[in-house]
């Protein structure tokens, strides 16, 4: 049966030998050919050709139906140059001369025998020096078996790294599938057959990828019974191992699941190629990297390293390691969450009052000994994401237009956010660093009235005031956290924290539900930020047991709206219950010279059960946190301390709260106690109050 999905490793149709082909390390250079005739035994050296060439990218290979048994065949980039080669799968090959065609080839090719035609004609997929990806065929039902082309699809972006393809073929032939790696993203195309056919795309499947990808199709048997064939794809991760997701293979469009990431210890893999054994059914992938050429094997859910093809030593065969557990599924899209309610319709009920989530649901993070986070910047790069689309839950929303304070607002269709990462730059949708999933955290901002008397020079619309805490999730970035901000001006009317608290959730659900999801953020480990009002949402949703989210840490800067209804105003809400939120962790940050928050951070505190921490910072005022957001006096008063160095006091110390109980590293808790300063802030008489066991003053 020809090979219909492209890689470097095959097995063999008619003898069941697996064969692969790696470039050879040093000259005289040429491609080697790897085969394994023993399912038992290890690989050995078949054959080297190529060798008069020079240096060799990575080859393609497939058994054709030429010849009995079928012919394998290769393709390979020589310089920009793409050669093709092709041998009896004898005991003993011989490799045909090249037989070159194609130039502008800027990466590695992707070969399979297709169904067009009588015979199944060869497609090629490179990545172009001009740009997007060149398509070749041959056309293997005339003699001369002339290549086709190039067509070049995908163009408008730019280089393209790395390509992998497929077609499944059955009683008519399926749509070419091309799978392409820009940077850290993995894009789909596709192509009906037949002649003259255009290509469609891209669609996003997956990001945080590095190298080549390998897709393999196969029965779906082990994983969805009675469900028809899948579609694994297998890619090296940015940071280290691999990753596999797997699609449903019956309709065009379907989405991919996963990721399992696995293998971790082989650590930064180049490229990956996959089979599926017959007549097992066992995946048997074969990986590049860091000069070695390794060969896994999955039985059931377990892989296990079965030896080294060429460089290093096999471990132990028998020591298989289960995939980890599969986290939610990964769309290119969030999938349609609760759709905003409109404008006309009735206002939702109120959610019914849940008891707080109890010690049991929510464990503290253990604390391992660990070495407090710094002021300079941590050992990452701050990448940051724009997003335009959050889908807004029913309770998140309210009916039509609401006048306020001489304003009128109403809801978005979709919620905007921005999103701080860890990176291995700084900037805009910077590649990721290694070493995720990093722990995630939400933070909800402050509100400010439009109407209000601002100092000259700040920031004057408060639509873009989820911005404003750039500097703290841009340090908090670069020591290894991810951070959402989404939009919360459209509910400046609200005094209530309920709804703020339902953007915050919802923000976490895009995130998780997006093309980055689990490979970016580590759900297990989110905590939860908010200044001003945005703290009190934030608490709200630390206290709500109905979230899909359990929070291990909650962080209030600054505080505010949580007093007592006055005389004459029994309406307004009481304080929320913040004694609830133990055995998890608060953090609770205030100024002497914020008017705005008072006397709520102390009362606050007070309130809350251990473990926690306040943090007074001289001199700070309400809004000297954020970039250049400043309200005239009497609003706020005028800070004491420049506005970088409240902001650089605020940063060490949410950097040492979150890394003490999301990452349970002691040296920052100890950072917390209040009996020593944090580092860098030695000069500065900061106020440190801490319980972290026995009961709250105000229990």
């Amino acid at each position: 049966m020809p090979t219909t999905t492209s890689g470097f490793f095959l097995q063999c149709a008619s003898r069941g030998t697996l064969e692969l082909v790696v470039p050879a390390v040093g000259a005289p250079f040429g491609i080697e050919h790897h085969r394994r005739e023993d399912p038992a035994g290890p690989f050995r050296l078949a054959a080297t050709f190529a060798g008069g060439l020079g240096p060799v990218g990575a080859a393609s290979l497939i058994q054709s139906n030429f010849g009995d048994p079928g012919h394998l065949e290769a393709v390979a980039r020589v310089g920009d140059r793409l050669a093709a080669f092709w041998c009896a799968p004898e005991r003993a090959p011989t490799w045909s001369e090249p037989r070159f065609f194609g130039e502008g080839a800027a990466g590695d090719p992707a070969l399979i025998q297709g169904g067009s035609g009588g015979r199944g004609n060869f497609e090629l997929v490179v990545p172009h020096a001009g740009g997007g990806i060149a398509h070749y065929h041959r056309d293997n039902d005339t003699a001369e078996l002339g290549w086709h082309g190039p067509t070049i699809f995908g163009a408008d972006l730019g280089r393209v790294d790395a390509v992998a393809m497929t077609q499944r073929v059955g009683a008519a032939p399926g749509d070419l599938e091309v799978v392409a790696r820009l940077g850290d993203r993995l894009l789909f195309f596709w192509r009906s057959p037949g002649a003259g056919a255009a290509w469609q795309g891209p669609l996003e499947v997956v990001s945080g990828v590095a190298g080549a990808p390998a897709l393999l199709q196969a029965s779906s048997g082990r994983d969805a019974p009675g469900e028809g064939a899948i579609l694994e794809l297998f890619s090296p991760l940015a940071g280290v191992g691999l990753a596999r997701w797997v699609r449903g293979d019956d309709a065009r469009g379907a989405r991919f699941r996963g990721p399992t990431v696995f293998a971790t210890d082989l650590g930064r893999c180049e490229a990956v190629a996959a089979v599926a054994s017959r007549p097992s059914g066992r995946i048997d992938l074969v990986v590049r990297a860091a000069g070695q050429v390794i060969h896994l094997a999955r039985d059931g859910e377990r892989w296990s390293r079965r030896g080294a093809v060429r460089g290093g030593s096999p471990p132990p065969a028998a020591t298989p390691s289960a995939e980890a557990p599969r986290p939610p599924a990964i769309t290119s899209s969030p999938p349609p969450a609760a759709a905003a309610r409109p404008s006309h319709a009735p206002a939702a009920p109120a959610r019914p009052s849940r008891p707080p989530a109890s010690a049991s649901s929510c464990p503290p993070a253990p604390i391992p000994a660990g070495a407090a986070p710094r002021l300079r910047s941590g050992p990452h790069r701050a990448g940051f994401r724009r997003i335009s689309a959050i889908s807004l839950s029913a309770d998140a929303c309210y009916p039509g237009m609401w006048a306020f304070q001489g304003d009128l607002y109403r809801c978005p269709a979709r919620a905007a956010a921005l999103l701080y990462y860890p990176a291995s730059a700084d900037g805009e949708e910077a590649p990721l660093s290694p070493g995720g999933p990093f722990p995630v955290i939400a933070l909800g901002h402050e509100r400010r009235l439009r109407t209000s008397v601002v100092r000259p020079g700040a920031a004057v619309d408060p639509g873009q005031d989820y911005r404003q805490l750039a500097g703290i999730m841009a340090h908090l970035a670069r020591w290894g956290f991810v951070v959402i901000a989404p939009d919360l001006s459209w509910l400046t009317p609200d005094d209530a924290p309920q709804r703020r608290a339902a953007v915050l959730r919802d923000a976490l659900a895009h995130l998780r539900a997006g093309s980055r999801g689990p490979l970016l953020a580590d759900f297990d480990r989110v905590g939860l930020l908010g200044h001003g009002l945005g703290a009190q949402a934030a608490l709200a949703l630390s206290l709500d047991a109905a979230s899909p989210f359990q929070v291990r840490a909650l962080a209030l800067l600054a505080p505010a709206g949580d007093r007592p209804a006055p005389a004459g105003d029994p309406g307004r809400a009481p304080p929320l219950a913040v004694d609830g939120l133990a055995p998890r962790p608060v953090l609770v940050v205030r100024g002497t010279a914020d008017p705005i928050a008072a006397a709520c951070p102390a009362a606050l505190y007070e309130r809350a059960r251990a473990p926690k921490h306040l943090v007074t910072l001289p001199g700070a005022n309400h809004f000297g946190y954020t970039t250049s957001l400043g309200l005239a006096e009497p609003l706020d008063e005028e800070a004491e301390v420049p506005r970088r160095e409240q902001q650089a006091m605020a940063m060490g110390y949410l950097a040492a709260f979150f890394d003490g109980y999301l990452r349970g590293a002691r040296g920052s808790l100890e950072a917390l106690s209040g009996e020593a300063a944090l580092e860098g802030l030695e000069a500065r008489e900061i106020s440190v109050r801490a319980e972290v066991s026995g009961e709250g003053a105000g229990s």
